[in-house]
């Protein structure tokens, strides 16, 4: 077997896992087992084992026999990038935030307008400790390790397929959530996670954009629940989202911060080329063993991840 099919069947086992984790989940399995706080049991199991042990262990056995974890290090690409670097994936991190936001509107007002019920239950953050809580279970460990999976694990497999490793860990990112709701922004957010990681050769940017995703998902939580000094953060979404005002500035924000991506993206390229991480020509055509369409391992996850979503959609359509 090659190393792409064994690391394809590697994430394929790893997406097959997740799914019977989250149907054991809904049909509240946990609980009847006694865990007493079975949205956290779920999180953990998901990150840690599923997305970290599984696939890590799995490549050791298979992949990486002879060279050990020095194998995974070089090529889930764990390597250090520059301060210069950094400071364009700091603002690559807020660019995203902003626009996968709007992207998240739009596609939610287009779920709604086909019929789709949405339900959610919201983190009751009753204290400071649940804030912290939530910051580990949302933030920290879904910022290492989906990063190291779907970015790290995918890039070893498909990094032949060069800019098409783009597309291939966005679409797996998007599908990998298996909810209808979160397939529109979780796929953008994949898509400049996974270019990042293209130009830079390395999977640390995408953790780091990753947990401040997140976090300000969670603290802004906490914030519509508690107030205090980021108080000012509901005003403004609720001034944004509530008025036509509002909705321009929004509009004009994602605008901006879309131009500044597409700035970030051009620097980082430069560079990439001139240190020799990819060749001079955009979408420079790549060697690949085998075609995608005729990737086995890379079909069955693509079909379980459409269909567990499709199901999804299906729910909501029927509430």
């Amino acid at each position: 077997m090659t190393k792409r099919n064994s690391i394809g069947f590697i994430y394929f086992a790893v997406v097959v896992a997740t799914l019977l984790l989250r149907i054991a989940s809904s049909l509240d399995v946990y609980s009847a087992l006694g865990v007493d706080n079975s949205d956290a049991f779920y999180s953990c199991m998901v990150q840690i084992m599923i997305f970290g042990v599984m696939p890590v262990s799995l490549y050791l056995l298979t992949v990486g026999r002879r060279e050990g974890v020095k194998t995974v290090i070089s090529d889930f690409a764990v390597k250090k990038i520059s301060a210069k670097t950094a400071a364009r994936v700091l603002v690559l991190g807020v660019c995203m935030i902003v626009v996968s936001t709007g992207v998240s509107f739009v596609w939610q007002n287009f779920l709604s307008l086909i019929g789709y019920v949405r339900t959610s239950s919201p983190t009751d953050y009753s204290s400071i400790g649940v804030l912290f809580r939530e910051l580990v279970l949302v933030a920290v460990l879904p910022a290492v390790f989906e990063e190291l999976t779907h970015r790290g694990l995918l890039f070893a497999g498909y990094r032949e397929c060069g800019w098409k490793f783009v597309l291939i860990s966005a679409l797996l990112f998007s599908l990998m959530h298996q909810n209808i709701v979160q397939t529109g922004y979780t796929f953008f957010g994949g898509a400049v996670m996974a270019l990042t990681m293209y130009y830079t050769g390395s999977v640390f940017p995408g953790i780091f954009m990753h947990f401040l995703n997140n976090a300000v998902s969670v603290i802004s939580g906490y914030v519509g629940q508690n107030g205090g000094f980021l108080s000012f953060i509901t005003v403004i979404e609720n001034w944004i989202y509530g008025s036509p005002a509002g909705l321009a500035v929004g509009f004009i924000a994602v605008a901006v911060c879309a131009a500044l991506l597409v700035l970030m993206f051009y620097l980082l390229r430069k560079d990439a080329v001139k240190n020799g991480i990819i060749g001079a020509r955009p979408f420079e055509p790549a060697v690949e063993a085998k075609p995608l369409r005729t990737d086995i391992p890379f079909i069955l996850t693509v079909l379980l991840g459409v269909g567990a979503t499709l199901f999804s959609l299906a729910w909501g359509l029927m509430r």
